[in-house]
Formats: structure tokens, C-alpha cells, sequence
């Protein structure tokens, strides 16, 4: 029976604006998708038109949430039955095409399914692309748009994947089924776009754009990792198409005016130029990954030539328009990868072709424009969004930077003449009006910057330079004075480009140089202008950042003098925020924040309370309406940094960063803010591991009661943390979680983690701590059921390499660390009391998780290698029936593990104690939901720290070991064969070990 008509009111009261009815909604949505029902019934709500349209949209957005949360997720929160997962590949697309009339749901469900094809196609879903092309119309074109958009979502993940064997078998599939009636319909769309009675702009004009668009990407996707032999044979009616609509328009286009306005910021590039963009695109795929083809057909030049001649014909013709943008940087970047080929040097390496390219394309890209001058003012930041993160922004001044560097590959010489020259004279312009005449030195500033940058990166800056620039004297002619130049004296944006300057080139000056110019950063960061504050903290950040040989540059004594007065000006700024949203607005200032604790740790000890007291206020602040996710990281960062920095110049400040600490963090527990919890726990955890061992204050007593409940451990992002708590309580009041009878909470929480894919390492984790710090007598009547219980079920229930390798991990490390009433005999005894009566349950498990040996990664390989050492050596059990046939296999586990490099302990110097690593949240990877705060983690003792080397150790062990058993371990050693039984025994004699 559908669940639609009980749905329908439950979604209306998610719309309300009560908070209480919308919670209480949200509440009952999330119970009703455990029903078997859930998605056929919401889905069916999203087509009946009958219902409201703001109830269908909800509809369609929690459905496509739904398919996103469960569809082959490991954890689902609601797991597929196998006949819903096929009642919806049945149905979905058809219900997607009978949507066409309403394109707000319609993309809904495109997207639902392009999440259930990456899962599911195509092993489990081989009649998708029949249902995507078999509907395909020559005249229906909205229905064509929506299927050209659904597969265009699912092939475009190829234009990123790696080139595998799975990845060709899956693409080969689509083209066999896809290709022809793909081109079946460009070529119908072609045709009509081609009929001289279709009128421009009218709405089949804009259908049939959209679709030209459509089956560009997608020519891209099918291109994208090969060039497939179905294209490779038509190039000669593709590539004429293409050119067409690089040069196509269907109104006259003017030429461009030296006056053109391009205030408008917010005319969007519409299809029209989507499609030109994309045809570049197309171009550039073709010249970089299919050259021989692109170039060398069509007699000479091939298709490559009129590419280019067409696409610099287009430049030409663009005016200054906002909606150009995107095509300016995708027209440019072709031609960009076209000069930089040797085999097509002839084209351009004339002095006024490079002239010509400098004074068309160059300049006037690089030139400011009216909107970006008023970004600056309305809109800073996105004015800093667009300037700095240009690498990953399609603007025109980016565009014609990387064209400039292209042509510097093979032309540099004449290039760096030519744009001197224009540098020059702009400079010379600025000098002769300063006031009005500042645009000039702001194109210098740009030119120059891009011919002299022949390397850099987003985190470091320039790493090499043009030698035929001198960076160092531009600085110090032309941009130094802007720097000391008070607030108001120069433009504005004249003063953000030198601070800029100084950023970009910040690896070219010297030590010294930077120790005498980071002070003049200092008055620009109380500048009100967003930009130049903002430019100023970015800078101070990356100088700060900067490292020689592996290690920072700068640190406390070179900082120290400038450290307070920086922040007193960076937490003016943040505070002067009037809303949570506003104070969280610009994380580039608490970046900066973070950097300077960071570097000026002990120095900072006199002004700690104030700083401390800053750090709190903004938390308190922000923690009512979260809005920012790295503002949110560097804040916590910075409150450990300085926790870890000024504890460990004097003890005694502990107590005062709890007594100032705890009360904003239970606040943060209480209103359940769960995207900062994550970041309480693991300052707790800091907070608790810097009190001596045995010493377990009862404010960390009275924490952990709440901190056992379910429902903290449910969040995803809570998990990594908690467990880290969870180790600090145990290391510190063991006694205590016994005594209290919170030990079982805890068990019960390591069956929980254990029990699930996504979480069984934090299991481990956490299992691994109980055992190293609970008293055996405490926990022995525990180990058999439900822990090593629990983990036999998961073992045989859903086994995977991950789980096996924590499994090996976990027995290896119970039989490596000296812990006492804990022996390898005493955990073989532990996992046989799984199966009492029948020993040897220990001797057929270890087999079965010996493979994962080799796999081991390398943080784990030493634990290992003393654990199975132990096991070898130091069991009784392990030499007597029926335990002693996994004996061997053991061994040569262990033998072929010592061919692996393993990591040993190191003795850790105070500068690797104080080395921080930062996680920051623009890095691949970064999870919002939870990160881990550099400046909370410490070294963790190595358990095995009495084994300086393991096959030493293994060696020692079974001398002794032989000599309690004369005659018994030789052969259980030559049993594991030649191979490698000999270079070990050879290793024995040439040390002096004797085995009996």
C-alpha cells in the first residue's frame, strides 16, 4: 500500500515556518524512510499534479537525498530491499520524461539517477542506456534534453577517472548502444538549427541551443579518455560542424567598441556562448590528447589550423561583455596549448604575430574593468575570491596570465621584450597622473607578474622566475611605496596590488628582506577597505608559512615583537562583525589568527588571557548560528594551538584554559551545535591528556556519563573524536570506569563501531584502548563474549580487507604490549572461550587473517611483527595440538613481513613534539563533518617501544624459546620452506643464535 497520502501532510508541516511543526516533521520524515515504500511513495508525490508545487519540489529533493543516503551506501541508514532497488531502474526514467513539463523536478530526478547509475551501471543496471536512447525523438526536443542531461551527468565522471581496464569496458558498452542515435539527434539539431524558418530567439531557438549544448558535453564525455573509432571514422563531419558553431550567430554581431560597457556583471553567459566555450573545449581536448588526428587530416594543417584561425578571429570580435568571460578563457586557453607545441612553432613565431597577440588578446584582457573596480567596493569578496583563487577562476585577467606564460614556453625572449615595453609605458602614464591614471599601474603590475612567474603554486607562491625580470628591483622601484604609504594617499586597489605583490612573490625575498617588510603589513590590516585588510592576513599567513629545507622559516623570536599587535588588529576586524554570519564571514582573518599563534607559541605567554579571552568571545558568538566551516576549523585551531603552546611553557596555565574552556564547550553540548562538537571533544581530549598520569578531575568524571549515550555516537563527524576522548578517560581514570560501571556503556559502543564498514577502524581503536589501560582482572570476563564474540560474527557475517587487517592488528597488539595477566596464552585462551570445549578456535582464526600481513600499512607493520613474534614464542598453546598447525603459517607470515621496510620507534626531539600539522580545509579531502586540529594531536607512545628491532627480537625469543623445547622449533621453522626458512637461519648463525 503507498505511504503517498500519509506522506503528503508530513512534507507540508517540513515547509512550515514554526520551527517546532517543522522539526516534528523532519522527525517523522526520517522514521517513515524506513519503510519498504518510502521512495515508489515520495516519488509518486513528485509527479502527482494535483499536489501543491512547493510539496513536489520537497518531494523530489527528498527523494533524490534519500537515493543519495542509501543507494549501495555502506551503513545506509534505510538498506534497499533488491525488488525496490528494480521497481525504481524500471521506472525512474520514464517518470523523469513524463516531468519534462516541470524542469525544476525534472533535474531532481536526473540527478537521483546519475547517483544510482555510478553505483549500479553497468553490472547491475545493463538496460539503462536503452532506456535513455530508445525515447530520443527527432522533433521532441524537451524530452531529448532531459535524457541528453541525465546521461550527460553520468558519463561526465570520465572526463576525471583514471584509465583502467573496468573504466574501457564500461565506456565500450555505452558507445556500442549510444553512439548512433547520438549522432542521429545532432544531426536533427543541426538541421533545424540550419532551417531558414526557425526564428532567432524564439523559443524552439532557445530548445535547440540547449540541446546543441547537451550533445557537446556530451561528445566531450565520450571523448574524453580515448578517441573512439565510431568519432575517429566521422571526423570529417564532426569537425565542420564544430567549426560551424564556433563562428555561429544568429544575429549580426558588431564590432567591438573601445567604449562597449561592461557594467553588467549580472548578464550571464547564455547558451550561445556555452556552446562556443564548449567547442573550445572540444579543441583543446583534441589538440593535447588526439593530435595526429586533429592535425593531420584534411590536408594541410588538418582540422587544428581553421581551429585556431576561427577561434582567434573570435577574440578579436568579443567585446568587454561579462557573458563573455567563460568563452574569452576557454578560446584563449586553446590557443594557449596550441603555442606551446614545438611541431606548431611556425605559426606564431613571427614578431608581429606575438605582437599582435600581445595587443589583441593581452592587453585588453588584462586591463580592470568597471564592474570588477566596483567589486572591489560592493562585493570584496568575491573581488578576493576571483584575484586570488584565479587558478580556479574563468576571468579574462586569468585567461590572459596563462595565455602570456604559454607563449613564454617557446618565445620568451620576444615576449618579455614586448610586454616590457608595455610596462614601461604604463608605468610612465601612472607617474604622469598618479590620481587618475591608477588603472595604468594596475595593468603594469598584472603584466608583469605573469611574465615573470614561470612556476608556482596555490600554497607556496612563485617557485622559479623569468631570469630576463628582475622581481626584487620592480619591488623596490614600484611597489614598496605603496606599501608605506599610509591609508588614503595612493588608490586603494594601487595599495591591495602591492600587498598582492608581496604575497606572489613572497619565496624570491630573502629572510631579512621579509623580516623588514612584514612589519609594514601591519598598519593594513586596520585598514576598513575588506580587500587590503583581507590581502594583508593572507600575506602575514603565507610568510609565516613559509619553510626552508622542511622546517618553517620564521619562528617565535622573529615573530614575537609583532605577534600581539597582529592580532589585536585581526580580532578588531572579526569583532567588529554585527552577526554571527558577519564574524564568520572572512576565515582568511582567523587563518591569519591561527598562523601567528602557530608560529609564535611561548612568545605570546604574556598576552595569553587576552588572546584566550578573544578566542572564547568569538566562539560564543559564532556558535549560534554556525555559517562558516574553515572560519569554524581555524577558530578550534587556534584555541588548541595556544592550549598546547602555553601549557607547555607553564603547566599551571592548564587549570585557567579549563575554567575559561569548559563553560562555551557545554553550552556548544548542550544546544547540540553538532558542527563544532566534533572540535569540543578533541580540545577535551588535549585538555585531559596534559594532566599526569592517574589524575582524573572530576569535571572530566562528570563529562563522560553523557558522553556513553547513543545518540552522540550516530554522528558521523562525532566518531573519530569521541573515541580519541575515550582513550584520554581511559589513560587517565581506568580505575575509576570500573569502579563507576562504565566499562560495559563502553563495550557496547565498540560492538556498535565494530558492526559497521564505516566505522569498524574507530572500533578497533577504541577496543585497543580499553584493553591497554582496564586492569586484566577487569576485563577478562569480558574478552571471550562479547568482544572477540562480536568480532568472529562480523569476521563471517561481512567480512572485508579492512575489518581483517584491524582484526590482526588488534591480536597482534593484545600480545605485544607488557601489560601484566596479558600473554599470548592468555589471548588464545580469550578467543577459544568463544567455543568452550573445543580448543584451537585461536589456530583456525589467525590463518584465516595472516594474508592481511602483507597488506599491512606501514604504521602498523612493527605492532604486528612483535605481536606474531609473541604468539610464536612465548605461547605454550601455540606449540601443542591442535593450536601448533597454524604455527608454520604464522612464521612465514612473519619472515616475509621482515621483506617489507617496517618503522621503527624514533627518539622524538622537542621539534618534532612541536611540529603542527595544520589540516587545512581548502586540501583535497577535507571533511567538514569532522577534521582533526593539528595543533590537539601529540605523539603517541609507541607500545612496542621495548622492541628496538623486531627480527632481533624474534630471534632472541626463539633462542629462548628453543631452549625450553629442545628439538622443536628448528623444524617448525624449516617447514616453512627453503625460501625463506634459510636466509633467516642464516641470519641465526651469523649473529650467534643457536636454536636447539
Amino acid at each position: 500500500m503507498s505511504l503517498a497520502p500519509a506522506l503528503l501532510p508530513v512534507l507540508e508541516a517540513t515547509l512550515s515556518a514554526d520551527a517546532t511543526t517543522r522539526r516534528a516533521a523532519e522527525r517523522e520524515l526520517l522514521s517513515a524512510q524506513a519503510h519498504p515504500d518510502f521512495a515508489l511513495s515520495i516519488l509518486q508525490l513528485t509527479q502527482d499534479a494535483a499536489v501543491a508545487k512547493s510539496i513536489r519540489m520537497s518531494a523530489a529533493l527528498n527523494f533524490k537525498n534519500w537515493i543519495k543516503a542509501n543507494w549501495a551506501t555502506e551503513d545506509a541508514p534505510t538498506p534497499l530491499t533488491t525488488a525496490t532497488a528494480e521497481a525504481l531502474k524500471e521506472s525512474i526514467v520514464s517518470i523523469m520524461i513524463a516531468l519534462a513539463a516541470e524542469p525544476s523536478l525534472q533535474v531532481q530526478v536526473g540527478e537521483a539517477i546519475s547517483i544510482m547509475a555510478e553505483a549500479d551501471f553497468p553490472d547491475q543496471w545493463g538496460g539503462l542506456i536503452d532506456q535513455l536512447v530508445t525515447p530520443l525523438s527527432p522533433n521532441d526536443f524537451v524530452v531529448n534534453n532531459a535524457l541528453l542531461q541525465t546521461a550527460h551527468s553520468i558519463f561526465r565522471r570520465w572526463r576525471s577517472q583514471f584509465r583502467t581496464d573496468e573504466l574501457f569496458l564500461e565506456i565500450n558498452f555505452v558507445l556500442e548502444r549510444f553512439c548512433q542515435p547520438y549522432l542521429t539527434v545532432f544531426q536533427a539539431t543541426d538541421a533545424l538549427l540550419s532551417s531558414p524558418t526557425l526564428v532567432p530567439a524564439s523559443p524552439q531557438h532557445t530548445l535547440l541551443l540547449k540541446t546543441l549544448l547537451l550533445l557537446l558535453q556530451l561528445y566531450y564525455d565520450l571523448n574524453a579518455q580515448d578517441l573512439p573509432p565510431f568519432f575517429e571514422e566521422r571526423l570529417k563531419d564532426v569537425m565542420p560542424l564544430l567549426l560551424k558553431y564556433l563562428d555561429y550567430s544568429p544575429f549580426p554581431v558588431p564590432p567591438p567598441s573601445a567604449d562597449e560597457d561592461d557594467d553588467d556583471e549580472t548578464e550571464e553567459a547564455g547558451d550561445l556562448e556555452k556552446v562556443k566555450a564548449e567547442v573550445c573545449e572540444i579543441a583543446t581536448l583534441y589538440s593535447q590528447r588526439y593530435l595526429d588526428a586533429f592535425a593531420g587530416e584534411a590536408g594541410d594543417g588538418g582540422y587544428l589550423g581553421p581551429f585556431v584561425a576561427k577561434t582567434w578571429e573570435l577574440l578579436t570580435r568579443l567585446g568587454k561583455s561579462v557573458k563573455y568571460d567563460i568563452l574569452v578563457a576557454k578560446a584563449t586557453g586553446f590557443l594557449g596549448v596550441v603555442v606551446k607545441m614545438p611541431s606548431q612553432k611556425h605559426l606564431f613565431e613571427q614578431q608581429q604575430t606575438l605582437e599582435a597577440f600581445c595587443e589583441k588578446i593581452i592587453l585588453p584582457n588584462m586591463t580592470l574593468r568597471k564592474f570588477e573596480e566596483e567589486l572591489f567596493e560592493d562585493d570584496a569578496l568575491e573581488y578576493v575570491r576571483r584575484d586570488l583563487e584565479s587558478a580556479n577562476s574563468e576571468t579574462r585577467r586569468q585567461a590572459a596570465s596563462d595565455f602570456t606564460k604559454a607563449l613564454m614556453e617557446l618565445f620568451e625572449t620576444q615576449v618579455t621584450s614586448i610586454v616590457t615595453q608595455y610596462i614601461s609605458a604604463y608605468l610612465t602614464q601612472y607617474a604622469s597622473d598618479p590620481h587618475g591614471g591608477w588603472r595604468a599601474k594596475d595593468t603594469a603590475i598584472f603584466l608583469l607578474t605573469s611574465i615573470a612567474s614561470r612556476g608556482s603554486t596555490v600554497q607556496h607562491g612563485v617557485t622559479s622566475t623569468n631570469a630576463l625580470v628582475d622581481v626584487i628591483k620592480f619591488f623596490s622601484d614600484h611597489i614598496l611605496a605603496d606599501l608605506q604609504a599610509p591609508a588614503g594617499s595612493v588608490n586603494p586597489i594601487i595599495q591591495a596590488d602591492a600587498i598582492k605583490y608581496l604575497y606572489t612573490f613572497r619565496n624570491q625575498l630573502t629572510k631579512d628582506q621579509l623580516l623588514s617588510v612584514t612589519p609594514l603589513l601591519v598598519p593594513h590590516l586596520q585598514n576598513p577597505s575588506f580587500v587590503i585588510h583581507t590581502y594583508a592576513a593572507i600575506t602575514i599567513e603565507r610568510i609565516l608559512f613559509i619553510k626552508q629545507n622542511g622546517a618553517f622559516m620564521f619562528h617565535q623570536v622573529d615573530i614575537g615583537p609583532y605577534a600581539m599587535p597582529i592580532l589585536d588588529a585581526l580580532f578588531r576586524i572579526i569583532e567588529s562583525g554585527q552577526t554571527p554570519q558577519l564574524m564568520a564571514a572572512n576565515d582568511h582573518l582567523m587563518k591569519s589568527v591561527m598562523r601567528v599563534i602557530v608560529t609564535a607559541r611561548q612568545a605570546l605567554a604574556p598576552g595569553y588571557v587576552e588572546v584566550l579571552g578573544h578566542l572564547t568571545k568569538i566562539l560564543g558568538e559564532i556558535s549560534k548560528n554556525p555559517s562558516n566551516p574553515k572560519f569554524n576549523h581555524f577558530t578550534f585551531e587556534s584555541i588548541s594551538a595556544l592550549v598546547r603552546f602555553i601549557t607547555a611553557a607553564n603547566p599551571s596555565t592548564l587549570s585557567h584554559f579549563e575554567t575559561t574552556l569548559f563553560p562555551p564547550f557545554q553550552s556548544i553540548l548542550q544546544a547540540d551545535v553538532s558542527e563544532f562538537s566534533p572540535f569540543v571533544f578533541q580540545i577535551l581530549s588535549q585538555l585531559l591528556e596534559l594532566h599526569q598520569s592517574g589524575e582524573f578531575p572530576d569535571a572530566y568524571k562528570a563529562l563522560l556519563p553523557p558522553l556513553l549515550t547513543p545518540p552522540l555516537w550516530e554522528q558521523k563527524g562525532n566518531v573519530p573524536a569521541l573515541v580519541r576522548l575515550m582513550r584520554a578517560f581511559l589513560a587517565r581514570g581506568a580505575a575509576s570506569i570500573v569502579a563507576q560501571n562504565q566499562l560495559e556503556p563502553m563495550l557496547a559502543i565498540f560492538q556498535h563501531l565494530v558492526g559497521s564498514k564505516a566505522n569498524d577502524a574507530h572500533g578497533f581503536e577504541l577496543l585497543e584502548s580499553i584493553v591497554e589501560y582496564v586492569p586484566t582482572d577487569a576485563l577478562q570476563r569480558y574478552m571471550s563474549n562479547p568482544v572477540f564474540m562480536a568480532l568472529l560474527m562480523r569476521l563471517q557475517g561481512s567480512k572485508t580487507d579492512k575489518f581483517a587487517q584491524g582484526f590482526l592488528r588488534f591480536i597482534c597488539f593484545a600480545c605485544a604490549i607488557n601489560k601484566p595477566g596479558l600473554d599470548p596464552d592468555a589471548v588464545v585462551a580469550m578467543l577459544d572461550g568463544c567455543q568452550p570445549g573445543q580448543p584451537g578456535l585461536f589456530a583456525q582464526v589467525l590463518p584465516v587473517l595472516l594474508p592481511e600481513v602483507q597488506k599491512a600499512p606501514t604504521k602498523d607493520r612493527k605492532i604486528i611483527a612483535v605481536g606474531l613474534a609473541n604468539i610464536l614464542s612465548r605461547s605454550r598453546t601455540m606449540l601443542s595440538p591442535p593450536s601448533v598447525s597454524a604455527w608454520t603459517p604464522t612464521m612465514l607470515a612473519l619472515l616475509k613481513l621482515f621483506l617489507l621496510p617496517l618503522t621503527l620507534s624514533k627518539t622524538s626531539g622537542a621539534d618534532a613534539a612541536d611540529e603542527v600539522a595544520v589540516v587545512d580545509p581548502d586540501d583535497p579531502g577535507y571533511q567538514a563533518s569532522y577534521s582533526k586540529l593539528g595543533a590537539s594531536e601529540r605523539v603517541r607512545p609507541d607500545p612496542v617501544a621495548h622492541v628496538p628491532e623486531p627480527r632481533t627480537y624474534l630471534a632472541t625469543s626463539l633462542v629462548a624459546t628453543s631452549q625450553a623445547h629442545p628439538g622443536q622449533i628448528r623444524p617448525l621453522v624449516l617447514a616453512a620452506g627453503a625460501e625463506f626458512a634459510n636466509p633467516f637461519l642464516t641470519y641465526l648463525s651469523a649473529n650467534n643464535f643457536v636454536l636447539l
